[in-house]
């Protein structure tokens, strides 16, 4: 009995030898294969900068994952940078966040931008054979950066204004048109406040010769929007809209609204970037003058619409879903009402394989401004007039397959 068992043992060392020797002689990564997901983060000029890893087409072939996502702030933009090891790196995972300005170039923030996602790498190479090559370089700040503002130090008190203006000339023998638009906005965010203000107007005109003479075509309009938010907790958070417009198309002299609201968020608003599922309900009186007589026979009126809007939104290594769910009523006639769903999918099946499918789809049961004169064809074709119809649809679909090379490090400019 104890000669078999001695057998068997010494059969057993001689077969796990050779595995013995060949995880002895494995070497260490030559280098991390990184796999960047991202919509807007300069991928060619980040594959330029940080040559110490390795980029990879799919997912399948990483070591790291990195998810970098983007939000507008009160001043700027807000990037998330999500670093997830894959293996052998499964311990690690960070999160590093960088703010820009908006006075910032497009050349400082795609700077600042790299300088994090390099930062938030190391920690991968160092385990690798790219350590070799690396090295710590620390910037020291000038005395004159020293005595720049600190953020609480801010004399512009968080607002942020915008002024812009436009316009554009399009001509043949036949037809010209031509349009001027323009907008101011002010915007103050911080963690107890949002504040959103903005005025925007277009002048839209058009000649065009027809059979049966000229023809000018109006599509003016402007419209002022203000919003009012003030956080009650990390889930919940009330509201206030307000507007004032006017609108050629829509049959609208002017439309005076304002909308208290309240939110709930089912996941904490720390979380907004990666998951969230929002319900939101408001309120909206309103007093409408109309430019003609509407559909009900209304010259004016003052109207109440309650809406309720819900938001889901899931951003994962395997793809993004996001769903926007909209239904509203008149509060004198709840037949008059109005519901839009919007489905967005982007996901990841498996290497190398990805579906898109996005869409929307509206019931249209409330366009209580339509004028009572029936629209004539050349205004229907010309767009001079709101058209009435009960529902509104679209969809999109993409299927992407890509093969070869898993290497992704060559950026070639040329042509």
């Amino acid at each position: 009995m104890k000669f078999i068992q001695t057998v068997s043992f010494l059969i057993l060392l001689l077969f796990s030898l050779p595995l013995t020797v060949q995880a002895q002689e494995e070497e260490p990564l030559q280098a991390p294969n990184v796999y960047l997901d991202c919509y807007s983060c300069y991928f060619d000029y980040v594959r330029t900068q940080i040559e110490f890893v390795n980029y990879v087409r799919d997912q399948s072939d990483a070591h790291v994952y990195l998810r970098i996502t983007d939000a507008q702030t009160g001043s700027g933009r807000e990037y998330v940078l999500d670093f997830r090891g894959i293996e052998p790196f499964f311990s690690n995972r960070d999160t590093l966040t960088y703010v820009t300005s908006n006075t910032d170039t497009q050349a400082e923030v795609r700077e600042g931008l790299v300088r994090h996602i390099r930062l938030g790498l190391i920690p991968f190479a160092v385990k690798t054979l790219a350590i070799e090559n690396l090295d710590v370089l620390h910037r020291v700040p000038d005395r004159e950066e020293d005595q720049s503002l600190s953020p609480l130090e801010d004399p512009w008190n968080h607002w942020i204004f915008d002024v812009d203006l436009g316009t554009s000339l399009d001509a043949e023998e036949s037809e010209l048109s031509y349009e001027v638009d323009g907008g101011l906005s002010a915007e103050r965010i911080t963690e107890m406040w949002k504040i959103d203000m903005q005025v925007e107007f277009e002048l839209d005109r058009e000649r065009i010769e027809l059979t049966t003479g000229t023809r000018h075509v109006n599509r003016d309009s402007w419209e002022f929007d203000g919003f009012l938010a003030y956080s009650l907790g990390n889930r919940i958070s009330a509201g206030l809209y307000s507007q004032l417009s006017y609108s050629q198309t829509g049959n609208i002299d002017l439309n005076v609204e304002a909308s208290p609201a309240i939110e709930y968020s089912f996941f904490p608003y720390s979380e907004f970037q990666e998951r969230r599922f929002v319900l939101r309900y408001q309120m909206t009186p309103s007093y409408r003058d109309y430019r003609e007589t509407t559909i009900y026979l209304k010259e004016s009126e003052l109207v109440a619409r309650q809406v309720l809007y819900a938001n889901i939104r899931y951003d994962q290594p395997w793809g993004r879903i996001d769903i926007d769910i909209t239904a509203s009523n008149y509060m004198h006639d709840f037949s008059i009402n109005r519901f839009e769903i919007g489905p967005s999918f982007n996901i990841r099946i498996t290497r190398g394989l990805s579906v898109s499918l996005s869409g929307d789809y509206e019931i249209i049961n409330d366009q209580i401004s339509l004028p009572a004169e029936d629209i004539t064809d050349t205004e229907r074709l010309l767009g001079e007039r709101q058209q009435a119809t009960s529902f509104e649809y679209g969809i999109s679909f993409g299927l992407s397959y890509t093969f070869g090379s898993q290497f992704s490090n060559t950026v070639n400019p040329r042509f």
